[in-house]
């Protein structure tokens, strides 16, 4: 984890704790809501299968999610999920293993109600991607991987077919060649020599990719879903999302936990795709896992995460799995009266260049269609352990609400004769977790000791220095900024000029001098003699 990321989450800790403890002793803990459903028998279940929910910590915590058999418990669990948070409404829809709660979008509050219904639960419609590749299934796919498919065009009569290939000089060279194109039999040179420098390999009847530089269909395959570096360029969808959270959500980041995202692209059936075996009528699919109710991300390259390095998120935000939502068991709890997308692949091209992505149909079922398609965006976002509610029974009408971020002001507390405070944009009604930076310019003869920076319980908030300029994060109080001034001292010599040898001078020691410090000292002269005037000589 790195130490930014760490610092911002201990000061999200200690914020919650004083929360917990003071300002909202009677709030309760998210997490919980769920738990306690569970345990007492209600409409919540707690799930034994394999999970694990964060890339960097392993789970600590059981995971629980809403369950309903039928439309009548169905529509009780939607008056029982509701929260406010971030100024949107959110149903929750799991717990996770390192203790947080993943919450989906559900619309924008209406005087404090979330009642929402069809387009407006989702924050806009997009396209999942392209749908010329099989890499377009990717949440983050290698532009460089893409292949191009080829219409349902048959091979010229006569030509051989083989099992494999092998590529030398240039040239492809079929194995194990048969003059029937069959489930073992895939690549062919369109001729009956069975030498080529571009191979074609049918994949589903008569559709067809083309493979060129010694590639053969099990390394294309890698290359666009699960190699170490697959995941170069966002989706259509992603970049949609990472726009929505950086104009929305920002903010509330330290609110989240780093959760991972999973576009499970691990194969069940190769269909076609599989060159010795494989169906001439059958596509690719992806991982069913969601049929069984199974919560598990196989490849690494599929977990998306803030701190995977191989698939790796700008922000803490994503889309639900099929798996999570059929979690839910009643398609009532998730109709929208809208198509929207979750994150699971479906299946790769069947007739033609159609690639498929899961999805929520308007009867709440899970389904699948292209990528090309224009469906809605219900973000999801996981707020983070020890997350509470201050307000609500999670009903429509009275939804959780998570404590939203506070308003406070920053108290000045400068001795203005020694400096002065400036370019400090705001002291009233400063948000929390905003950033407040300031300057500080001592007076001449005065430098600037320290600064003392606390909030309402004299506690020191933590702040950056580089020269005069100084900042730190604004926590959910006031908070009251002391600069401390010292005068400057110099280094000086004082030499006593004595051309008389008639008087005695004693002097303090002056060898640092503060500015406007009084200088002293005592001149006796020798009995008979007078002081008849001292220079000053700089």
């Amino acid at each position: 984890m790195n130490s930014k990321f760490l610092k911002c989450f201990f000061l999200f800790s200690i914020i919650m704790v004083a929360i917990t403890t003071n300002v909202y002793a009677e709030s309760k803990y998210l997490y919980d809501v769920l738990k306690n459903e569970a345990e007492s028998g209600g409409l919540a279940k707690e799930y034994t299968g394999e999970h694990h929910d964060s890339f960097t910590e392993e789970p600590s915590k059981k995971v629980y999610h809403w369950y309903a058999e039928n439309d009548t418990e169905g529509n009780q669990v939607i008056e029982k999920n509701n929260v406010i948070f971030a100024n949107h409404c959110w149903q929750m829809i799991r717990t996770t293993d390192t203790g947080g709660v993943k919450i989906i979008y559900n619309g924008v509050p209406n005087e404090g109600k979330c009642n929402n219904t069809g387009t407006k639960q989702q924050v806009s419609t997009s396209f999942f991607n392209l749908t010329n590749s099989l890499a377009y299934v990717g949440y983050m796919y290698n532009p460089n991987t893409l292949i191009t498919y080829k219409a349902n065009i048959a091979a010229t009569s006569g030509s051989v077919f083989g099992n494999g290939v092998i590529y030398s000089e240039g040239n492809y060279t079929l194995t194990n060649t048969s003059t029937t194109y069959d489930a073992n039999h895939h690549y062919t040179c369109n001729n009956t020599t069975g030498i080529c420098d571009t191979v074609r390999y049918y994949y589903y009847n008569n559709w067809y990719v083309e493979l060129n530089d010694g590639r053969n269909i099990e390394q294309t395959l890698e290359d666009m879903i699960s190699s170490d570096t697959v995941n170069q360029k966002d989706s259509i969808i992603k970049e949609f999302i990472d726009n929505w959270y950086q104009n929305n959500m920002v903010k509330y980041t330290l609110f989240l936990e780093d959760t991972i995202y999973c576009n499970d692209r691990s194969i069940s059936n190769l269909g076609g795709w599989n060159p010795n075996g494989g169906r001439i009528d059958g596509y690719l699919q992806f991982n069913n896992n969601y049929l069984n109710e199974e919560l598990k991300c196989i490849n690494e390259t599929d977990k998306f995460s803030i701190y995977n390095s191989k698939a790796k998120l700008t922000y803490p935000i994503g889309l639900m799995t099929s798996s999570e939502m059929n979690l839910l068991g009643n398609n009532y709890l998730l109709k929208t009266d809208n198509n929207y997308w979750l994150i699971s692949p479906s299946n790769g091209p069947s007739v033609g260049a159609t690639t498929s992505v899961r999805k929520i149909s308007i009867d709440g079922s899970i389904g699948t269609i292209r990528t090309s398609s224009s469906f809605g965006i219900r973000p999801t976002v996981s707020l983070t352990q020890g997350t509470i509610y201050i307000s609500g029974t999670g009903t429509k009408n009275n939804p959780y609400v998570v404590r939203n971020l506070a308003n406070s002001n920053i108290i000045i507390n400068n001795d203005n004769t020694k400096g002065t405070i400036s370019n400090l944009d705001n002291t009233t009604n400063v948000e929390e977790l905003s950033n407040v930076s300031f300057n500080i310019t001592p007076e001449e003869g005065y430098l600037v000791r320290e600064i003392s920076v606390k909030d309402s319980n004299n506690e020191d908030v933590e702040y950056t220095k580089s020269g005069n300029s100084y900042s730190f994060v604004m926590p959910d109080s006031d908070t009251t900024i002391t600069p401390v001034y010292d005068k400057v001292k110099n280094s000086v010599n004082v030499e006593i000029i004595n051309e008389t040898n008639n008087l005695e001078v004693e002097i303090n020691d002056m060898t640092q001098v503060e500015y406007e410090e009084e200088v002293r000292f005592k001149i006796t002269p020798i009995k008979g003699y007078k002081v008849n005037s001292i220079n000053n000589l700089k």
